[in-house]
């Protein structure tokens, strides 16, 4: 069976394990719409990735700025989950999903196809993500320009007594509410005599 066939089979699994435990409330109570929004990304996984190995479909072409207001982002909408491996507590299925493509990643026709069609990660990074697998080297974004590294805080020096001895603004800052508000340098109004 080639990758196309074996993703679409995986995705079928899938689909139908989230459909199950999804109706049974795996999601929690009245997440229905998460349910739906999930199936319906799947789906939509499988049959952008078959399109692509079938038949390559053309780089899109670069839109013109247009002119017409945009629309206000709806912060309240419903998106899926974020974080690493989310989807397999509510869906015990997803485990062996997991171990499918972990299999379908590390064959050699589709790390190929990935080479040929970078796209193919805007499918397979999400997928490993809510499904815990380690992304391949292919597939891995390279880092932001803009994006900083974060660094550890230089280690504490101590004394002769064994004490740290680190400023007092590393050491505790209090949040935000707890600080006493600013002050600001203004003149004493000026009082009239009469």
């Amino acid at each position: 069976m080639d990758v196309a066939r074996r993703f679409r089979a995986l995705i079928d699994t899938l689909c139908d394990a989230v459909a199950r435990r999804g109706a049974a409330g795996a999601f929690g109570p009245g997440s229905g719409a998460l349910t739906i929004l999930l199936w319906t990304r799947l789906r939509r996984y499988a049959t952008f990735l078959l399109r692509l190995c079938d038949n390559p479909v053309p780089a899109p072409r670069p839109r013109p700025a247009s002119r017409r207001e945009r629309r206000p982002v709806d912060r309240a909408r419903l998106a899926l989950p974020r974080r690493t491996a989310w989807l397999l507590a509510p869906v015990p299925e997803a485990i062996a999903a997991a171990g499918q493509l972990r299999a379908l990643l590390a064959d050699p026709e589709l790390q190929r196809r990935i080479g040929e069609e970078p796209r193919l990660g805007r499918i397979l990074r999400p997928l490993c993500r809510c499904l815990g697998v380690k992304l391949p080297a292919p597939l891995r974004l390279p880092p932001r320009a803009g994006s900083r590294k974060r660094t550890k805080p230089a280690p504490a020096s101590t004394d002769e007594a064994g004490a740290e001895s680190r400023p007092l603004a590393r050491r505790f800052r209090p949040p935000a509410a707890c600080a006493p508000p600013r002050r600001r340098n203004r003149a004493p109004p000026l009082v009239r005599s009469r």
